[in-house]
Protein backbone atom coordinates (compact mmCIF):
# COMPACT_ATOMS: atom_id res chain seq x y z
CA UNK A 1 0.00 0.00 0.00
CA UNK A 2 2.94 2.22 1.11
CA UNK A 3 5.01 1.94 -2.53
CA UNK A 4 1.39 2.75 -4.13
CA UNK A 5 0.10 5.41 -1.68
CA UNK A 6 3.69 8.38 -2.24
CA UNK A 7 3.53 7.96 -5.95
CA UNK A 8 -0.10 8.54 -6.29
CA UNK A 9 0.34 12.07 -3.83
CA UNK A 10 3.12 12.76 -6.11
CA UNK A 11 0.99 12.85 -9.27
CA UNK A 12 -2.36 14.53 -7.22
CA UNK A 13 0.17 17.31 -6.48
CA UNK A 14 1.87 17.90 -9.82
CA UNK A 15 -1.66 17.97 -11.42
CA UNK A 16 -3.29 20.27 -8.51
CA UNK A 17 -0.06 22.35 -8.73
CA UNK A 18 -0.54 23.08 -12.67
CA UNK A 19 -4.02 23.37 -12.84
CA UNK A 20 -3.77 25.73 -10.19
CA UNK A 21 -1.17 27.73 -12.28
CA UNK A 22 -2.78 27.42 -15.59
CA UNK A 23 -5.71 28.94 -13.78
CA UNK A 24 -4.61 32.58 -13.35
CA UNK A 25 -4.73 35.48 -15.67
CA UNK A 26 -2.77 36.55 -18.27
CA UNK A 27 -1.35 39.08 -15.32
CA UNK A 28 -0.33 36.32 -13.06
CA UNK A 29 2.84 34.59 -15.15
CA UNK A 30 5.65 33.59 -13.69
CA UNK A 31 8.89 36.25 -13.81
CA UNK A 32 12.05 34.63 -14.57
CA UNK A 33 15.24 34.47 -16.49
CA UNK A 34 14.04 33.33 -19.36
CA UNK A 35 10.53 35.75 -19.63
CA UNK A 36 13.06 38.60 -19.47
CA UNK A 37 14.91 37.55 -22.16
CA UNK A 38 11.72 37.73 -24.27
CA UNK A 39 11.67 41.61 -22.80
CA UNK A 40 8.23 40.89 -21.20
CA UNK A 41 7.34 39.36 -17.96
CA UNK A 42 4.43 39.89 -15.29
CA UNK A 43 3.76 38.26 -12.10
CA UNK A 44 2.14 38.48 -8.50
CA UNK A 45 4.74 39.67 -6.04
CA UNK A 46 4.87 39.86 -2.60
CA UNK A 47 4.13 38.08 0.45
CA UNK A 48 0.89 36.94 -0.58
CA UNK A 49 -0.63 40.09 -1.17
CA UNK A 50 -2.55 41.11 -4.18
CA UNK A 51 0.33 43.59 -5.98
CA UNK A 52 0.77 42.97 -9.52
CA UNK A 53 3.89 43.40 -10.69
CA UNK A 54 4.83 43.95 -14.01
CA UNK A 55 8.17 43.81 -15.67
CA UNK A 56 9.73 44.98 -19.10
CA UNK A 57 13.09 45.93 -20.72
CA UNK A 58 12.53 47.99 -23.73
CA UNK A 59 15.40 49.75 -26.23
CA UNK A 60 16.61 53.20 -26.79
CA UNK A 61 17.56 54.02 -30.22
CA UNK A 62 17.74 56.95 -32.63
CA UNK A 63 15.35 54.83 -34.83
CA UNK A 64 12.36 55.50 -32.73
CA UNK A 65 12.42 59.50 -32.68
CA UNK A 66 10.05 61.05 -34.91
CA UNK A 67 11.51 62.15 -37.24
CA UNK A 68 14.40 59.35 -37.00
CA UNK A 69 17.73 60.76 -36.78
CA UNK A 70 21.11 59.01 -37.84
CA UNK A 71 23.15 59.02 -33.97
CA UNK A 72 24.25 55.82 -33.02
CA UNK A 73 22.93 56.17 -29.36
CA UNK A 74 21.81 53.33 -27.88
CA UNK A 75 20.21 52.78 -24.54
CA UNK A 76 17.91 50.47 -22.05
CA UNK A 77 15.50 50.90 -19.68
CA UNK A 78 14.57 48.02 -17.05
CA UNK A 79 10.38 49.18 -15.65
CA UNK A 80 8.33 47.47 -13.68
CA UNK A 81 4.89 49.00 -12.59
CA UNK A 82 3.16 47.83 -9.31
CA UNK A 83 -0.61 48.24 -10.06
CA UNK A 84 -1.26 48.13 -6.29
CA UNK A 85 0.86 50.61 -5.21
CA UNK A 86 0.74 52.90 -9.15
CA UNK A 87 4.26 53.32 -9.26
CA UNK A 88 6.30 53.05 -12.13
CA UNK A 89 9.97 52.31 -11.60
CA UNK A 90 12.90 52.50 -13.86
CA UNK A 91 16.21 52.09 -14.19
CA UNK A 92 17.80 53.64 -17.47
CA UNK A 93 20.63 53.25 -19.32
CA UNK A 94 22.10 55.53 -22.33
CA UNK A 95 25.50 55.30 -24.56
CA UNK A 96 27.38 57.05 -26.62
CA UNK A 97 25.05 60.28 -27.26
CA UNK A 98 26.45 62.41 -29.22
CA UNK A 99 27.34 64.81 -26.56
CA UNK A 100 26.24 65.33 -22.91
CA UNK A 101 22.22 65.02 -22.16
CA UNK A 102 20.91 68.39 -22.21
CA UNK A 103 17.15 67.16 -21.04
CA UNK A 104 15.48 63.24 -20.94
CA UNK A 105 11.87 63.01 -20.00
CA UNK A 106 8.84 60.71 -20.26
CA UNK A 107 6.64 61.72 -22.88
CA UNK A 108 3.22 61.38 -23.44
CA UNK A 109 0.42 60.12 -24.48
CA UNK A 110 1.34 58.77 -27.80
CA UNK A 111 1.75 55.84 -29.68
CA UNK A 112 5.15 54.46 -31.82
CA UNK A 113 5.66 56.83 -34.50
CA UNK A 114 3.71 60.28 -33.19
CA UNK A 115 5.32 62.58 -30.75
CA UNK A 116 3.75 64.27 -27.73
CA UNK A 117 4.35 66.59 -24.62
CA UNK A 118 6.34 66.19 -21.23
CA UNK A 119 4.71 64.39 -18.88
CA UNK A 120 7.71 63.61 -15.87
CA UNK A 121 11.25 65.54 -16.20
CA UNK A 122 14.01 63.01 -15.87
CA UNK A 123 16.33 66.25 -16.05
CA UNK A 124 17.84 66.60 -12.93
CA UNK A 125 18.74 62.59 -12.82
CA UNK A 126 21.27 62.65 -15.67
CA UNK A 127 24.88 62.95 -15.21
CA UNK A 128 26.51 65.04 -17.43
CA UNK A 129 27.93 62.45 -19.64
CA UNK A 130 27.55 60.60 -23.13
CA UNK A 131 26.94 57.40 -21.33
CA UNK A 132 25.49 56.87 -17.88
CA UNK A 133 22.46 55.76 -16.28
CA UNK A 134 20.19 56.57 -13.27
CA UNK A 135 17.11 54.59 -11.40
CA UNK A 136 14.34 56.96 -10.36
CA UNK A 137 10.13 55.58 -10.05
CA UNK A 138 6.81 58.04 -10.84
CA UNK A 139 3.17 57.76 -9.57
CA UNK A 140 0.78 57.07 -12.07
CA UNK A 141 -1.58 59.56 -10.32
CA UNK A 142 -3.77 59.70 -12.95
CA UNK A 143 -3.42 63.26 -14.06
CA UNK A 144 0.06 63.52 -15.76
CA UNK A 145 0.47 59.69 -16.06
CA UNK A 146 -2.49 57.55 -16.45
CA UNK A 147 -2.50 53.63 -15.96
CA UNK A 148 -4.48 52.61 -19.16
CA UNK A 149 -2.80 54.87 -21.32
CA UNK A 150 0.56 53.76 -19.90
CA UNK A 151 -0.86 50.29 -20.23
CA UNK A 152 -1.69 50.50 -23.62
CA UNK A 153 1.74 51.59 -24.24
CA UNK A 154 1.08 55.39 -25.16
CA UNK A 155 4.70 56.89 -22.79
CA UNK A 156 7.95 56.85 -23.74
CA UNK A 157 11.32 57.98 -22.84
CA UNK A 158 13.49 60.87 -24.61
CA UNK A 159 17.02 61.58 -24.27
CA UNK A 160 17.76 65.38 -25.88
CA UNK A 161 21.28 66.73 -26.76
CA UNK A 162 22.07 69.54 -28.55
CA UNK A 163 22.96 67.85 -31.82
CA UNK A 164 19.36 66.75 -31.40
CA UNK A 165 17.20 68.78 -29.37
CA UNK A 166 13.65 67.69 -30.28
CA UNK A 167 15.30 63.92 -29.37
CA UNK A 168 18.52 61.85 -29.86
CA UNK A 169 16.65 58.44 -28.64
CA UNK A 170 13.76 57.17 -27.65
CA UNK A 171 12.02 54.28 -26.15
CA UNK A 172 8.82 53.27 -25.75
CA UNK A 173 7.63 51.67 -22.96
CA UNK A 174 5.34 48.95 -23.50
CA UNK A 175 4.28 46.41 -21.06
Amino acid sequence: MKQFFLPAMICSFVFFAACNNEAGTSENNNADADSMADNSSTSNMGNGSNDVMMKQGITLSSSQEVPANSSTATGTADVSYNKSTQMLTYTVNWNSLTAAPSMAHIHGTAPKGTNAGVKHNLTPLLSKAVSGNFTDSVKVDGTMIKEDSLLAGFYYFNFHTPANPGGEIRGQIEF
